[in-house]
Formats: structure tokens, C-alpha cells, sequence
């Protein structure tokens, strides 16, 4: 794998990374509920992700234990009181300090060529689109077994209703407000 180097870098720098992405899931508008938990256990999410990122990466892992571990994770968060785009939020912006982090390398390393570079992104990308996926399905799954719940897109017949309901919501916004009409009779006004 060309990108060996690359991710030593990231494992190496596991500690750092971490610190520099919980600051940003604390400070960050689109990932309130994460200023809720304890410092220190966000510190070990992400230094979970970060110090043992060739292992997640690993191309079996993808259809097995990451697939559990971010459907696991999907099913936790909801139980937390997160929303879950404040859940992709986060993944999305671990994926782009990480992202970051992996430019940088090569500025500051020369041996690194453009193939390491691209494929280490392509890694990444592919990684964090199957944790947003995994996590989506995780908190669907919950959602559906707590409180019954099924999205509008896994049943035509649900999608329908809820289009229907939606649009009869819309409809008395967009109806013209009838006015009352005015009729004068010898110096008096008639509202009918």
C-alpha cells in the first residue's frame, strides 16, 4: 500500500489529531450536544479513530467490524440525545482535519509523492462514507425498534402519505386571503 507512510503520520500523531478535532466538535455550531459530553471520553472517541486508523481502514473490516461498530455507534448516539446530522457533522469534521493533517504531510515531507496523496484521500473518503452510512442505519434501526418509527423512503406507500400531509400543511399559506367585500348604501358600509 503506498499510503503506509501516511497513516504511520496519522497514528503517530494520534494524541495531537485529537485534541485539535474535539476543540473543533466543541466549538463547532453543527455539533452542540458534543459540548454536553465529558472532555475526556470525546478525547477517547476520537483518539479511538485517529491512533488505530490502519486497522479501520483495512478493506475487511469495512463489511464486518466497522459495519457493527458505526451501526453500534448510530444506535448509542440517539440513546445520548444527539440528532443525527449533529452525528455526521461530527464524522464529517473529523474527516476533514484528518484530511488536513494528510495535505499537510506532504508539504512537510517531500518523499511523499501524489499517488500517496490521492490514495490516502480516496482511502478516507471511502472510510467516513461508510461510518455516515452505518451510523445512519444504526440510528434508523433504534428509531424503529424505541418508537416504531420508519423513514418515508423505506415504504412508497409511507413516502406518498407524507407528501400528501405535507402539502395539505402548505396549502392555506399559498390560498389568496379572501378579503370582505365592502358595499356602500347611503353613507353606510356593508361588510358581506
Amino acid at each position: 500500500m503506498l499510503t503506509k507512510k501516511i497513516i504511520d503520520l496519522i497514528e503517530a500523531n494520534a494524541l495531537q489529531l485529537s485534541k485539535e478535532i474535539k476543540r473543533e466538535l466543541l466549538l463547532h455550531q453543527s455539533t452542540r450536544s458534543y459540548q454536553k459530553i465529558d472532555e475526556k471520553i470525546l478525547h477517547d472517541w476520537i483518539y479511538d479513530v485517529c491512533s488505530r486508523f490502519s486497522y479501520w481502514l483495512d478493506e475487511d473490516r469495512e463489511k464486518g467490524e466497522v459495519q457493527q461498530h458505526y451501526k453500534n455507534l448510530g444506535r448509542e448516539r440517539l440513546l445520548q440525545g444527539f440528532e443525527l446530522p449533529e452525528v455526521i457533522s461530527a464524522l464529517y469534521l473529523t474527516k476533514r482535519r484528518l484530511w488536513a493533517f494528510i495535505a499537510a504531510s506532504r508539504e512537510a515531507d517531500s518523499a511523499l509523492n501524489l499517488n500517496q496523496i490521492v490514495e490516502a484521500s480516496f482511502l478516507l473518503v471511502r472510510f467516513f462514507d461508510h461510518a455516515v452510512l452505518h451510523v445512519s442505519e444504526g440510528y434508523e434501526e433504534s428509531l424503529r425498534s424505541k418508537y416504531g418509527y420508519e423513514a418515508p423512503l423505506s415504504n412508497p406507500e409511507r413516502l406518498s402519505e407524507a407528501i400528501a400531509a405535507k402539502q395539505k400543511l402548505e396549502q392555506p399559506i399559498y390560498e389568496e386571503p379572501k378579503l370582505p367585500s365592502l358595499c356602500f348604501t347611503k353613507g353606510m358600509i356593508r361588510f358581506g
